[in-house]
């Protein structure tokens, strides 16, 4: 199936994609150039959404039902790119890897989904509807874009292409941005007994909170709960005790999780120190967000993504098992322990929804991010293998 020009091949697109920057919000010349990888390869139906998704499309002779395989286009930051081996945006390969920021979470993904599919068509393979998605915004809001997506073609399997190692994965975790805020007196530095001092006792809430718990799940984990920013008001302050502070939380959710089970414990905690103190003010909120696409189109939506799982025994996993197994791949079965895409197809719209794509989740969002060229490969041979077997 993979020839030696078609692996250069996949190695030019995943090179051309890489080198392009894309931040949530700036992915319109990623999707330009992955637009014109649809139309070499023989994509038809090739279109962008309003917020700015590129989908294009392929049909077989034979099978029915439309399998939707996704990746997202914008990446983080580059940050430290002074300490990176090669430059971010090189797409070097070396040490059997191509190396760059989002070569692993996920254009190198989109690269092998866009070659398998298009060679299984050229091969006369393809059963049923296949459609790639160069789909953006998801580091910001996961599944928000995507939804036109969804909406549009109403694909009956959706394979989010998120690292797994090549495993196939059948659930994921979710996520949910809590902010918390202390509220005190402001006064001189000098006189603090004459104010409240609202970042001390968010140092308070933040140690109590430490102290829970987390809920666990045998096959996701745990339901983990981590401060990532502590911002007191005002800053920068000169002598000034903070008056308010405001602290954001990264919240891990497991399957049926709703927002009151991870407000509940919260505010538990809340209670009980303002019972052992008087001046301690605090509230708890799920954060609500703004995305502008590249586009121009405003996307508002709740950062609550749910947890989502299926059975191994599913028969659309087993199918897609079936597939990578007879391509001669090990194809294990694994779970995300991040939150993706699926979030949404598989809650929210109710899509039977897998995971399968190169690398591992360990390299995303890193300094060095890499992609293995074995992965890489791999992966479009797996994509190549599920447009064959086609959802029925």
């Amino acid at each position: 199936m993979l020839t030696d020009a078609r692996r250069a091949q996949i190695i030019e697109m995943c090179q051309s994609l890489v080198q392009i920057q894309s931040l949530a919000g700036q992915e319109g010349a990623v999707i330009a150039r992955a637009q014109r990888w649809m139309h070499e390869l023989g994509y038809r139906d090739v279109a962008v959404d309003p917020y700015g998704n590129l989908t294009g499309t392929l049909v077989g002779t034979e099978g029915t039902g439309t399998l939707l395989f996704d990746s997202h286009v914008d990446t983080v930051a580059a940050q430290e790119s002074e300490a990176w081996r090669f430059p971010p945006f090189s797409g070097q390969v070396a040490e059997g890897r191509i190396w760059g920021r989002g070569t692993s979470d996920m254009k190198g993904a989109l690269a092998a989904s866009l070659a398998g599919a298009a060679y299984a068509a050229q091969d006369g393979k393809l059963r049923g509807r296949v459609i790639i998605s160069a789909s953006v915004g998801e580091e910001v809001i996961e599944g928000l874009a995507l939804r036109e997506v969804i909406k549009t073609h109403r694909p009956d399997l959706v394979i989010i292409c998120e690292s797994t190692d090549l495993k196939l994965n059948i659930a994921g975790r979710g996520r949910a941005e809590v902010t918390l805020v202390t509220l005190g007196k402001s006064a001189h530095a000098s006189t603090p007994h004459l104010g409240v001092n609202a970042l001390k006792h968010m140092a308070r809430l933040i140690l109590e909170l430490d102290k829970l718990d987390p809920p666990f799940d045998p096959l996701l984990g745990a339901g983990i709960l981590e401060p990532t920013e502590v911002i007191p008001t005002p800053f920068p302050s000169v002598s000034v005790l903070p008056w308010r502070c405001r602290a954001r939380y990264d919240r891990r959710l497991l399957v049926g999780e709703t927002q009151n089970d991870v407000l509940t414990p919260i505010q538990d905690v809340i209670d009980r120190l303002k019972t052992q103190d008087s001046t301690f003010n605090a509230h708890a909120a799920i954060d609500t967000d703004q995305f502008t696409c590249y586009t121009g189109q405003v996307l508002t939506g709740l950062k609550f993504q749910s947890a989502w799982q299926f059975s191994p025994s599913e028969p659309f996993a087993a199918r897609m098992l079936e597939a990578l197994q007879k391509a001669g791949q090990s194809a294990g079965i694994g779970h995300y322990s991040f939150c993706t895409n699926g979030s949404y197809s598989a809650v929210q719209a109710g899509i039977p929804t897998l995971g399968y794509g190169p690398g591992t989740e360990e390299v995303a969002h890193t300094t060095d991010e890499y992609l293995e060229l074995s992965q890489l490969w791999g992966a479009a041979q797996g994509y190549y293998a599920m447009s064959s077997m086609g959802v029925q």
